[in-house]
């Protein structure tokens, strides 16, 4: 039996929506305008609390896929057994038995099988022809088992923690897909130098796009005291312990500023005790998790936006989207030199760009942008322009259509 034609394309993320991924929520949006029948599918319960304005009712649309105690879950896997021997045992042969993990890591691979063949079935009975996963991790995993069992090709974008920390079954899914897209070209880099599987597949760099009609240039701003602003979950690879550090420096510099962090996160207490030890607290404040209208509030009051990632243990960011988010506003940048974030901050162009860990540098140019406006205004111009350009979700989407054309001729079932 053949397989479908791909009318329907699957999503699959570990927990979506998730309020820390508004990326996969505008991806699917962007798909969906353009008359792509989207249907989403989440490994766990997705947060119901948190709404994304470009995709308000989607979490109400969501399949779970981890039920263990859905009486088809388990049924499924006799089912799928029954229809498709030959997918069930092959499936179980080469992403379990005979996976090139440790015996300990394989135990990670049995539980992502366990959840393949009702997933299938779901594919199935919602007539998905292709399957595209977020995270090159646990939903790939998942991805890739249920594909196989479906008789569907599959595809996976794959961020950061996913290759640097997390690579269960890389080496496996990268040939196995039909295409692997990732956010930078230092991604590619890294996965052609690290996986031998990488150096023939077909990988292809599809930026983080944001909408910019929602993100539109602002009236340049001149907030007293300026606000620094920063966005993200509060993990120490952020290095929001590098932007405090150099808050406490500000004044030494000539420089009177007011800093927000909006996020949370296991290293809010750590950050908290900075704060406090640094004498910091009229000055800097962590405001929690906001929901998406009211990070973009502040973002309309931001002055200066920094990012001021770092790497830990080879895990490390892609390109943060909320970089993407500020400089399509015309918002002032800095960064670090981690990872892809060059390919978007480019030094003295389009933001300026520290050493990661280097408070001392950080502050330097925060300073820098705060007494020079006109050279301040004049990267946050380049930058929305250079966003617009290359990381605008029309031109990633319109990418993604071109990949997901070229799967459309499936084998026959064997």
């Amino acid at each position: 039996m053949c397989t479908a034609e791909p009318r329907v394309i699957g999503y699959l993320a570990r927990i979506l929506p998730i309020l820390s991924e508004t990326f996969v929520v505008r991806e699917i949006a962007e798909l969906r305008r353009r008359g792509v029948e989207v249907r989403p599918f989440s490994l766990y319960t997705p947060d119901l609390s948190v709404i994304h304005p470009e995709a308000p009712a989607l979490a109400k649309e969501i399949e779970v896929l981890v039920r263990p105690k859905h009486p088809l879950f388990w049924a499924a896997h006799v089912t799928v057994l029954l229809r498709s021997p030959v997918r069930y045992f092959r499936c179980l042969w080469q992403y379990v038995l005979t996976a090139n993990e440790p015996w300990d890591r394989r135990l990670r691979c049995l539980a992502y099988f366990t959840v393949a063949p009702f997933a299938a079935l779901r594919l199935r009975r919602a007539r998905v022809g292709h399957l595209h996963a977020h995270f090159a991790n646990a939903a790939t995993s998942v991805a890739m088992m249920a594909a196989e069992l479906a008789g569907i090709p599959f595809s996976f974008t794959a961020h950061a923690y996913d290759i640097f920390v997390d690579d269960l079954l890389l080496s496996a899914k990268i040939p196995a897909a039909a295409f692997v897209v990732t956010c930078s070209q230092f991604n590619v880099r890294y996965l052609r130098e690290h996986y031998p599987a990488a150096a023939k597949a077909a990988i292809d760099v599809v930026h983080v796009g944001v909408d910019p009609t929602v993100f539109t240039s602002r009236p340049v701003l001149q907030e007293m005291p300026p606000l620094v602003l920063a966005v993200g979950r509060l993990v120490e690879t952020k290095g929001f312990h590098t932007l405090i550090e150099a808050c406490a420096r500000l004044p030494s510099n000539g420089v009177e500023s007011q800093c927000h962090i909006i996020g949370e996160g296991p290293e809010v207490e750590r950050l908290s005790r900075l704060i406090t030890a640094l004498r910091l607290s009229e000055r800097v404040a962590l405001l929690g998790k906001l929901p998406p209208a009211e990070v973009l509030a502040y973002y309309h009051k931001a002055t200066l936006f920094v990012m001021p990632s770092c790497v830990r243990r080879n895990n490390r960011d892609g390109i943060p989207t909320v970089l993407i988010e500020a400089m399509a506003m015309g918002i002032p940048v800095v960064s670090t030199r981690v990872s892809g974030i060059p390919e978007l901050v480019c030094d003295g162009e389009t933001g300026l760009l520290t050493d990661p860990d280097d408070p001392v540098g950080l502050a330097e140019a925060i300073t820098r942008l705060l007494d020079n406006r006109e050279l301040a205004a004049q990267l946050a111009r380049a930058g929305r322009e250079l966003v617009l350009r290359e990381f605008n979700i029309r031109v990633s989407v319109q990418k993604l259509l071109h990949l997901f054309a070229g799967t459309r001729d499936f084998q026959e079932e064997t």
